[in-house]
């Protein structure tokens, strides 16, 4: 059977990436973090405060500080404030987070190696004193306590879920773990993997994953009620989207348990909604048997194997009913990978037989993808070097594999970056000096900037962007012709056009007060240290500072989600392995006021870009403060952000549908020899729109400038003469231009709406759903006119089409003669008609 794995592949934040792996035979659990909206806005708009407002501060949130704060006091206010907790907890495993943005509260989590002793912590004042939970639940549960995970409400942070890995029993809270309830199960619910309904406190989906069963509790797990029985995996269910989907309702797969007996893993996708006493309803009945399936958002995919022939993805927009998505390529799929919904537009990173895996950008109905990267770096098949820039809209960077036969091992790798969301790729430019100054003999393109990312050995750090520090990018790279060894720290201030080198070797980083504030510590896999470095100007300068008195293997630099306080919280342990230790570093004290009003300015992340002002269709003008200023934001500041709509150029549009760029990353657009070509004539149609090879990047917001011609289309009658282009939509990837224009303010863009089904959810099939070799009916493929017309109208265009090649043969043969003659004549004055040297002119 053919193996099959549809698959999520979420770009998580990198202010949630931590090192996890420890020294020797040390080891530490990923730790995965939330990314809350805020849930503050400034009470002022005025940003000055009093200086004494420092103490006040620190000493509000920060009782067990006040005998540091005054021995700072004593010697110096521009010190940061360090206070260390030991665990003396020798377990080799640990998981460290906060329960959530905006958060005093961290949780620790360890375990030995055999998982059969863990202990959990929990700390209410951002690491300065923790206390082990175990003491405020019941005696009986205590000895040996196992938790091997626990769930976060994703909206509030005060609700928390602890499954007991071993016993049918949970502990809810509702308080960020000060208070806990115990709920006791039967051995037949026992839920043990768990999802919180969006925006709602009490609703809880729970898989028994011994049983196969799904139950559903309203009152964060009081009681249960049943959903359905053989639901498959941990993965396969799913709550609806608040936003698209009735309330409360869920989607799950469910199997047949006498097919599985026999081997046959596939499943049918259900929903159902309370009271959940009701049948089960599937979803769309045509797409039937399928192996997995993924709800994000609008979209939902499912991938379904095809007996022999392969597998394919289908999709479904705006819960209406599955389409087969069509995805240019010569290869066979073995698996997908949705990497990204962003903009409207889908992410598809597509593992083909030979081994290549390969990125492809949806339109907006996640159904027509053209090629945006082949031969994207990968680990496994499940790690990607391809990170989205937060912070910086339709930005990401990605490492490619530079060969020519996908079979090739240990081949070189370049780094990439785009600034319109994948629609086109470009070498990163390298800065012109190192730290010290010295200049750096590296032009594009035989060298450029390529950044270490997960699945090289300095994935800790990945490229690490935030939302909270717009156009503040910082990664681990190296530079020449392709990615070497030896890694420093590169930092972009405008957000990855240019970059420069702030730190050499490999460090630990994170950003603090709105990315006014950077943190790097020492990668302990060079060696232990005593010290860690902080920069109040975007890394430009950096200072030391002693946050430990023997040396520590610091593992991980950690902040409150949101990045907004100036604490961080370093964990690790002592280079005499006793145990658990967390550094709590306050950098309060190191600013010597907060900012005003004159300490900001209005930035646009594409200033520097010649004839790119915009991207994706607006302009986006934030405050963004001087770094000179070196001054505190504090956490009540809220950035502005405006945005302008621009005017369209050729960085909004990408390939169409049977069309990639002429180099697979930069280039015209030019027909795509891995598509089958379909004659929409032969298939029936007597009229139809021929692409131009273009189409807005969806989700992109541009108006005017060049859209009317852009968007120009070629009508085809067939039979009959190709009408010049019209502005107007393009609708079939079947032929067309090639080349990108040779004149104007943008080269090559050209692109037309597509259109959504129109069939309803849970209806019947529709064109296109149902095999992968069928013609496509829908307005995509290029039909635009009449199917079919009446024997007298055929008979009169058959006349009328005889006539016309009569006088065009007449026509043909006069002009042949003339011709002749002039070509004789312009001889003997040293004339040729038969030069080729001149290029042909394209639109």
């Amino acid at each position: 059977m053919t193996y099959f794995c549809l698959s999520v592949y979420s770009i998580l934040s990198q202010g949630n990436k931590h090192w996890y792996s420890l020294p020797q035979n040390l080891q530490l659990l990923r730790s995965t973090w939330l990314k809350d909206e805020p849930l503050y806005r400034s009470l002022s708009s005025s940003r000055i405060e009093p200086r004494a407002a420092f103490v006040s501060d620190l000493l509000n949130e920060f009782p067990g500080l006040k005998p540091a704060l005054e021995r700072a006091r004593r010697q110096s206010t521009s010190s940061p404030l360090t206070n260390s907790f030991a665990f003396n907890d020798t377990n080799i495993y640990g998981y460290i987070r906060y329960s959530g943005a905006y958060s005093k509260v961290i949780f620790l989590l360890t375990s030995n190696a055999a998982g059969t002793q863990t202990n959990l912590y929990r700390s209410g004042d951002y690491g300065v004193s923790f206390t082990n939970i175990e003491s405020t639940m019941d005696p009986a549960d205590r000895n040996p306590v196992l938790w091997r995970i626990f769930y976060t409400n994703p909206k509030n942070k005060n609700f928390l879920a602890f499954p007991h890995a071993t016993r049918s029993q949970m502990y809810i809270t509702r308080d960020e773990g000060l208070t806990f309830t115990k709920v006791n199960f039967s051995q037949t619910i026992n839920p043990r993997s768990l999802q919180w309904y969006p925006g709602e406190d009490n609703w809880i989906l729970g898989l028994n994953t011994q049983s196969d069963v799904l139950y559903v509790t309203q009152d964060t797990g009081t009681s249960w009620t049943l959903v359905d029985n053989y639901v498959d995996n941990i993965t396969d269910f799913q709550w609806g989207d608040p936003t698209i989907d009735p309330a409360h309702i869920v989607y799950y797969n469910v199997y047949n348990p006498t097919d599985r007996s026999r081997g046959n893993y596939t499943v049918h996708l259900y929903t159902k909604q309370p009271p959940f006493t009701n049948a089960a309803q599937e979803f769309d009945p045509n797409l039937g048997r399928h192996d997995d399936f993924l709800l994000l958002g609008q979209y939902i995919f499912a991938q379904q194997t095809q007996g022999d022939s392969g597998i394919m993805l289908k999709v479904s927009y705006n819960r209406k009913p599955f389409q087969i998505a069509r995805i240019p390529s010569t290869f066979g799929h073995v698996n997908y990978i949705v990497s990204h919904i962003n903009n409207l537009q889908a992410l598809v990173i597509v593992q083909h037989v030979q081994g290549q895996y390969n990125l492809y950008l949806s339109d907006s109905s996640g159904v027509y993808y053209s090629m945006s990267l082949p031969d994207l770096v990968q680990e496994g098949g499940t790690t990607f070097d391809l990170e989205m820039i937060e912070g910086v809209n339709g930005t990401m960077v990605a490492n490619q594999y530079v060969r020519s036969d996908p079979s090739q091992t240990n081949s070189p790798i370049r780094t990439l970056i785009t600034f319109n969301n994948g629609g086109r790729w470009r070498l990163i430019e390298p800065p012109n000096v190192d730290v010290n100054g010295n200049a750096v003999n590296c032009e594009p393109p035989s060298c450029s900037l390529h950044f270490f990312m997960d699945t090289s050995d300095y994935f800790r750090l990945g490229v690490y962007a935030q939302d909270s520090a717009p156009g503040l990018i910082v990664a681990h790279g190296s530079l020449g012709a392709q990615l070497s060894s030896d890694p420093d720290v590169y930092i972009s201030r405008n957000g990855g056009i240019t970059w420069s080198q702030t730190l050499s070797n490999s460090w630990g980083l994170n950003y603090l007060d709105h990315g006014g504030l950077l943190v790097a510590a020492r990668d302990y896999h060079q060696a232990p240290s005593t010290v860690l470095k902080y920069s109040v100007d975007e890394g430009l300068h950096w200072q030391d500072y002693t946050f430990s008195n023997v040396n520590a293997y610091v593992f991980g630099v950690i902040t409150e989600p949101g990045e907004t306080t100036t604490i961080v919280s370093l964990y690790g342990w002592t280079s005499g392995a006793s145990g658990w230790i967390v550094w709590t570093v306050n950098f309060t004290s190191v600013f010597s006021r907060y900012c005003t009003d004159n300490d900001y300015y209005t930035w646009s992340p594409w200033d520097e870009r010649l004839n790119e002002a915009c991207a994706l269709g607006y302009r986006r003008n934030i405050d963004r403060r001087y770094a000179s200023s070196a001054c505190l934001n504090s956490r009540s500041y809220v950035r502005e952000t405006n945005f302008t709509t621009c005017s369209c150029a050729s960085e909004d549009f990408e390939c169409d549908f049977g069309f990639m760029r002429v180099d697979g990353v930069k280039g015209p657009c030019v027909t795509d020899t891995a598509i089958l070509s379909i004659d929409p004539c032969t298939a029936g149609a007597s009229v139809y729109n021929k692409s131009s090879g273009y189409r807005r990047i969806a989700g992109d917001g541009c108006v005017g400038g060049v859209e009317a011609v852009l968007t120009a289309s070629t009508t085809v009658v067939c039979g009959g003469p190709t009408s010049e282009p019209t502005a107007g939509p393009t609708s079939g990837p079947f032929s067309g231009p090639t080349s990108e224009p040779t004149s104007g303010p943008t080269s090559g863009p050209f692109s037309g709406p597509t259109s959504e089904p129109t069939a309803g959810p849970f209806s019947g099939p529709t064109s296109g759903s149902s095999t992968g070799g069928s013609v496509p009916t829908d307005s995509r493929s290029g039909y635009t006119g009449t199917q079919s017309a009446s024997i007298a109208v055929l008979a009169v265009l058959f006349v009328l089409a005889m006539v016309l090649v009569c006088a065009l043969t007449v026509i043909v043969v006069l002009l042949f003669l003339k011709l002749k003659k002039a070509r004789l004549s312009y001889q003997r004055v040293g004339f040729d008609l038969s030069d080729e040297d001149d290029e042909p002119v394209s639109l």
